[in-house]
């Protein structure tokens, strides 16, 4: 199902995603200079990095010599966690976005050219001659995309790419991605850039917001079902991706639990069998025709099918951006937007 080209309006991602810009304007990686930005106490601590850098990401080797110092960004998780982690000095492009740039990000956002909104060609991505490409999708690293890995690596050109699709978008899941994983990437880029202090710091200001936003939050009898795109044969969340995280986070059950793809294509009447107590909507402005949530909600109240949902037929549906459903950072503003939904929807204490 990709590439995905949704834009609509930002809900919360503001306030997750403006931690950072005192950092990018300074580049100070004190802890108090980091705790001043991200909200977070100065008692985590972290090692300074030493180069070369070498991880395992994705089945694969990746060495970084010294921090790098040219940086082109592919697909909006991506380009925002650089952007968060006061970064903006080191990108000279990105590529592939879906919705526009959080407010708080803009400034620094605005820095950095923008080489594609869709996907940017190899020759294109190496006329700013790159030391480093983070992708967050895997079809991002394909001929389809912008250009394998393979590809950047033989001409000395480090790659890293989100461990959220390292198994791909069709294929059968091993393992549910968990928040954990998201806070690794995170240690990963910032031991890459040489700014593990302030990565830490990040992680710890995530970890608290969680904490606060299913505070006193029992969801346990409450299923959801992620509806992203397509209405013949919609695709719905599977067990391991985004939706899996935020699902878990509120203590909330996944109708689709079962089924090991990231976002299968589910029938209606198998969502009429599984009759979820609440559907989670992406408002995908840059889809196609009827991918927005007020058209979802138009055939969601017009299908012969769909209407007989318990949740369409008490109008019991949550709406987020296209972003938050991906893995990144947004995940924690769409934990936050689903507790407050099931409050709002008197779930919250069932």
């Amino acid at each position: 199902m990709r590439p995905r080209v949704p834009t609509v309006p930002l809900l919360s991602a503001a306030a997750a995603l403006a931690v950072a810009l005192p950092l990018a304007a300074c580049g100070d990686d004190s802890p108090s200079a980091t705790a001043a930005s991200t909200g977070a106490s100065t008692t985590t601590t972290a090692a300074a990095t030493t180069y070369p850098v070498v991880l395992r990401n994705c089945a694969r080797e990746v060495r970084v010599e010294q921090a790098p110092e040219r940086v082109v960004s592919v697909n909006q998780p991506a380009t925002e966690l650089l952007l968060t982690l006061g970064l903006a000095d080191r990108m000279v492009g990105s590529v592939s976005w879906n919705d526009p740039v959080a407010p708080a990000l803009a400034a620094a956002n605005a820095r950095v050219p923008v080489l594609s909104r869709d996907f940017a060609s190899f020759e294109r991505v190496l006329k700013t001659e790159p030391d480093f490409v983070y992708a967050t999708f895997d079809y991002s690293f394909t001929d389809e995309g912008v250009a394998p890995r393979d590809r950047f690596e033989q001409l000395g050109v480090a790659t890293y790419q989100s461990s959220s699709e390292c198994g791909g978008q069709t294929a059968q899941q091993d393992a549910a991605l968990t928040i954990d994983d998201m806070f690794a990437e995170i240690g990963d880029l910032a031991q890459i850039f040489g700014i593990e202090q302030r990565g830490a710091q990040l992680v710890e200001s995530l970890r608290a917001r969680l904490a606060r936003a299913a505070g006193g939050l029992d969801a346990s009898d409450v299923s959801l079902a992620w509806w992203y795109s397509a209405t013949k044969a919609p695709y719905i969340a599977g067990c391991c991706g985004a939706p899996g995280i935020v699902t878990r986070a509120v203590g909330a059950r996944n109708a689709f639990e079962d089924n090991r793809q990231l976002w299968p294509e589910i029938g209606w009447e198998s969502l009429l069998e599984r009759d979820p107590d609440v559907l989670v909507l992406a408002d995908l402005t840059r889809g196609d025709d009827g991918d927005s949530a007020e058209a979802k909600i138009r055939f969601l109240e017009s299908d012969p099918v769909a209407k007989r949902l318990t949740a369409v037929r008490e109008r019991r549906w949550i709406v987020l951006a296209g972003s938050d459903m991906d893995p990144g950072l947004r995940n924690v503003d769409a934990v936050e937007t689903v507790a407050d939904g099931l409050r709002r929807l008197g779930l919250a204490g069932r």
